[in-house]
């Protein structure tokens, strides 16, 4: 499945940075990795929203975020909503070159096929919108710290979570988790909640 307003201290201006190169201790100081918690967001759409169910949507995420209908270049699994959200990115530092990032998810979902399997999914009467909203949480290692300006307000259509990490941290060196997601999904005839610690045929069903 599946933000851009940064804390102005997470940002060092090119012009500021010019001034502190003049000494080495200030040249150190400027780029000393933050030591506090820093928050960005950014909106993006046409996010696909996979399932990790059995169900086979005939659509799939490939490895660069894109939908293709060759289940021989899945690498996300099927696609079964074209999601719009804002994600919320919180980083704290850990220490040593440690960051923990946790992704707050909320928008809107725009499904076109039924996401689950089993006797508690029954197949769409028709296609179903409604509100989404998720977490996820990964631990990102990068020398220099998050670059939370290199995160635009509006990220072009499509832009995966991986690739607003690795616009936050663009020397990440190892990124880790991202597989304790929790969703929750709500139209006017339904609810679901996929966590990743639970069976996809326990999640439930939104019907149309």
């Amino acid at each position: 499945m599946r933000i851009r307003t940064i804390l102005a201290a997470a940002a060092a201006p090119a012009a500021l940075a010019a001034v502190v190169l003049g000494t080495a201790g200030q040249a150190s100081a400027a780029v000393k990795p933050p030591t506090a918690t820093i928050v960005a967001s950014t909106h993006v759409a046409g996010v696909p929203d996979t399932t990790v169910g059995s169900v086979d949507t005939g659509r799939y995420e490939d490895a660069s975020g894109h939908i293709t209908d060759n289940p021989a270049l899945s690498a996300f699994g099927p696609v079964w909503a074209i999601d719009n959200v804002t994600n919320k990115w919180q980083v704290k530092p850990l220490g040593n070159g440690a960051y923990q990032v946790d992704r707050q998810v909320i928008g809107t979902f725009a499904a076109f096929a039924q996401p689950n399997a089993g006797p508690v999914a029954p197949l769409f009467q028709s296609e179903v919108d409604g509100q989404m909203n998720g977490t996820n949480s990964y631990v990102v290692y990068s020398a220099n710290g998050p670059q939370a300006q290199n995160l635009p307000a509006e990220e072009p259509t499509g832009t995966t979570s991986h690739e607003q990490l690795m616009q936050l941290f663009p020397d990440a060196t190892k990124i880790t988790g991202g597989d304790t997601w929790v969703f929750a999904y709500h139209a006017a005839h339904g609810s679901m909640t996929q966590r990743y610690d639970t069976l996809p045929n326990t999640w439930g069903n939104i019907t149309g």
